[in-house]
């Protein structure tokens, strides 16, 4: 398995984004289920119902400006920091759509259920209105709890069954424990580990590259930059070649002479450790780009539209050899869908082999693993997308 693949066993919890060692406390938790069903405001148009499932869960996003993690809220339309401090205290910090905005809601009574890992059981918290500094009277940016004692010092999943933010009500649910395959997300190097990968060449990492990039690590370089994570690029876009999301313009690096379009500092990390220990596995940076062909050489290519005139057209010979390696079922269940359920504009198998998700029992296919999270972010959309997909090419639903 590629360094690529693999990411280094990343684990983002929250404990080893900030750095703190949490204690236990004299608190005696209550255990309780969750609830069987999210609390919804049935009379408004604008509220949101969301399965009550395991897939529900969404994603953390990047460590936030005080060393959370910043996760979404309705898909994306609100943000919020989850910061777990040492003596464990959880503070939940209100952001809006651009994830630098505070956002200020409705003082309001919010429980919080908290349930450890390899526990089968949660324990609800109340989540206290702590206006910050700034807040308008009767509104907060800030909600503060005392996690249980069973929970002190592991990683944790949060349930929060009603949030409401304007004539919105939301349920929001995360871990601090996902795995790296869940979002691609590398961890960031530092310290002397740094220092050596940055500046020592091997491989397709040259002195002429350290030099060029200013004899600085990633982290240092980019040293405040807030970037974000789009897991939706549309043909044409560069893409990060680590997680294969659209690649931020302002994170850019020379490799082996040439520019490369990062997401984020870390995917750097992992990239100039790649072009040291994997130098085969790079491609050119026209690469790159989603809808590029693939070229054995430096030159950029201009992107291309898949063809939809009919869904017996001859495959690219690419996609054609990456999806020869799927099994009979997969190759005849991606050949009825043909595109990704999330990037309904890129062909299965454009960006390696598909990944297979199950969602509520039915198996649906992505471009890549960059599109997981919103995929299950709205479970009936996506469904629904697929149903759409396999329709326009002659499938029954």
């Amino acid at each position: 398995m590629s360094r690529n693949q693999s990411l280094f066993a990343v684990t983002l919890s929250v404990f080893a984004v900030t750095g703190l060692v949490l204690v236990g406390c004299n608190q005696s938790p209550t255990t309780a289920k969750l609830p069987a069903n999210p609390i919804v405001d049935g009379n408004s148009k604008t509220s949101k119902t969301v399965r009550n499932t395991p897939a529900e869960v969404e994603h953390p996003h990047i460590a936030g400006a005080h060393g959370g993690i910043v996760i979404p809220i309705g898909s994306d339309s609100y943000h919020a920091e989850a910061v777990i401090e040492k003596d464990g205290q959880f503070r939940l910090l209100m952001l809006g759509a651009d994830e630098t905005r505070i956002q200020e809601v409705d003082v309001q009574a919010v429980k919080a259920y908290i349930k450890a890992a390899g526990e089968t059981d949660a324990t609800p918290i109340e989540m206290k209105a702590v206006p910050q500094d700034g807040d308008a009277g009767g509104k907060t940016s800030q909600f503060v709890g005392q996690l249980p004692e069973t929970a002190m010092g592991k990683a944790i999943d949060v349930t929060i069954p009603n949030l409401r933010i304007g004539a919105e009500r939301f349920r929001v649910g995360f871990t601090t424990a996902v795995q790296q395959h869940d979002i691609g997300m590398p961890a960031a190097v530092s310290g002397a580990e740094e220092q050596k990968l940055y500046f020592t060449p091997g491989g397709k990492y040259m002195q002429a590259d350290i030099d060029a990039n200013g004899k600085l690590p990633a982290g240092a370089k980019f040293r405040g930059l807030m970037t974000k994570h789009d897991m939706a690029p549309m043909p044409g876009d560069f893409i990060c070649p680590v997680t294969f999301t659209k690649s931020n313009p302002k994170v850019e690096w020379q490799i082996d002479g040439k520019k490369y379009l990062f997401c984020c500092p870390p995917c750097v990390d992992e990239f100039v450790r790649m072009a040291k220990e994997e130098p085969d596995s790079l491609k050119a940076p026209g690469d790159y780009v989603l809808g590029a062909k693939q070229t054995s050489g430096g030159e950029k290519t201009e992107p291309t539209s898949p063809n939809t005139t009919s869904p017996n057209n001859k495959l690219d010979p690419k996609i054609a050899e990456t999806l020869a390696g799927l099994n009979k079922e997969d190759r005849s269940l991606v050949d009825s869908q043909k595109y990704c359920a999330v990037m309904t504009e890129s062909l299965l198998g454009s960006m390696g082999t598909p990944l297979k998700v199950d969602i509520h029992g039915e198996p649906v296919f992505l471009c890549c693993k960059g599109c997981k999270m919103k995929a299950f972010r709205d479970t009936d959309a996506t469904l629904k997308t697929v149903a759409k997909l396999r329709g326009e090419n002659g499938v029954e639903p």
